[in-house]
């Protein structure tokens, strides 16, 4: 049973050097690339959160995270309007993650709707 508690403590430990982690090259990177200058760019990063998402919901998938998606639906580029959409949709499909989302649905709702009437064709029909 010492060995048990002693593995768990340790695994525990463990996770916690990696949350570390990831939040540091979070911030190191995505922090300063979500807004940088190139569009290209800004589509990557927010493609990529919400592929984290998916595959780490556990840790990603909460308002601290889901912020910069909602904030790039306002984005001026139809290709990171449409990523921060397309991210969105692929959370949207897993119906065990939507109760996660109720906050930011409740918060970004009227853009999402509004975003049918975008000017852009494809941003509009997704």
């Amino acid at each position: 049973l010492d060995q048990h508690v002693k593995k768990k403590e340790e695994l525990q430990k463990k996770q916690l050097e990696m949350q570390t982690m990831i939040n540091a090259v979070f911030k190191a990177t995505f922090l300063q690339r979500y807004r940088d200058v190139v569009p290209e760019i800004r589509a990557l990063c927010i493609e990529e959160m919400g592929m984290w998402m998916k595959m780490c919901p556990h840790m990603f998938l909460n308002d601290s995270y889901l912020k910069y998606i909602g904030w790039m639906l306002n984005d001026k580029q139809p290709d990171v309007r449409l990523k921060s959409l397309l991210g969105l949709q692929g959370l949207y499909d897993k119906k065990k993650l939507i109760s996660k989302m109720d906050l930011f649905t409740s918060r970004f709702k009227d853009r999402i709707v509004s975003m049918t009437l975008d000017r852009n064709k494809e941003v509009a029909a997704e």
